[in-house]
């Protein structure tokens, strides 16, 4: 009771305003547009993956031209819970090292992702012509890592393992909006309205409906031109909690043969 109390209260004297997650659409130009996905290696650690997307001639080399990937092998004490390494700050400024020398450029050198686990942070590199980023290395030592560089051997297994799957782009789509309500002061914790917009045939909707009903979904309201609905749910807007729902949503949303088009909650900014 408490609890709901104070939640009324912070709803009563919250500034509201609407926001929403919609699907990402990554443009195929050179602009930076990252995505973050996870991974779980073959020994059941997580890894974070950190994807250049949507840029096409980085993509034609991924897949045609040269790969190199510089492994940075944290130190014993430098490594943290489930593997994840420590002090990476030094490992971003050799990237920021690596996008400026002119060896990088002149290959038409460009990072396409890291990835970051066992111990370790991964970071691919696809090129034009042949680059050695040894010296780079050598001359650019990280504190608590070991930095090596190699040509990467098994391209259809990569190129696999970065792509990302419609479950990454849209958990990667509820990332970003949750760090909207982050900047703005709303943390997500506290549990208010939060709509669901789907599209498809009637009949098709009302089962995704009545299956959606058991994660505690209801009918909020039926939309025409195009037909869909419109599903409401009390939930926090934290990203656990998206990332525990997302994939049920897609996986009964593409079972019933229905289009998901996204959620709308209400940014509370307290004053």
């Amino acid at each position: 009771m408490i609890k709901q109390i104070a939640a009324s209260l912070c709803l009563l004297f919250a500034a509201v305003h609407p926001i929403s997650a919609q699907p990402v659409h990554l443009a195929s130009t050179e602009d930076d547009v990252w995505m973050i996905f996870d991974r779980v290696a073959s020994d059941g650690m997580p890894l974070v993956v950190v994807a250049r997307a949507g840029t096409a001639p980085a993509h034609m080399r991924l897949s045609a031209g040269h790969v190199t990937v510089v492994t940075c092998r944290a130190d014993l004490a430098n490594i943290g819970a489930r593997g994840m390494p420590q002090g990476t700050a030094g490992l971003y400024a050799l990237e920021d090292t690596l996008a400026v020398a002119p060896s990088f450029r002149a290959a038409g050198a460009v990072q396409i992702a890291s990835v970051t686990g066992q111990g370790q942070r991964l970071m691919y590199l696809v090129h034009r012509d042949p680059l050695d980023v040894t010296p780079i290395l050598d001359a650019t030592p990280v504190q608590g890592f070991s930095c090596a560089a190699e040509e990467v051997e098994d391209r259809k297994a990569l190129v696999q393992f970065l792509t990302p799957s419609p479950v990454d782009i849209r958990l990667d789509g509820d990332r970003r909006v949750i760090a909207v309500l982050h900047e703005n002061g709303d943390d997500g914790l506290i549990p208010r309205k939060t709509d669901f917009w789907f599209y498809g045939r009637r009949g098709s909707l009302t089962d995704l409906a009545d299956g959606l009903a058991a994660h505690g979904f209801s009918v909020d309201q039926w939309l025409s031109g195009p037909v869909g609905v419109v599903l409401t749910r009390d939930m926090p807007v934290s990203f656990p909690e998206f990332y525990e729902l997302t994939p049920v949503i897609l996986d009964m949303a593409e079972r019933a043969g229905v289009e998901y088009d996204g959620w709308q909650t209400m940014l509370m900014s307290r004053p």
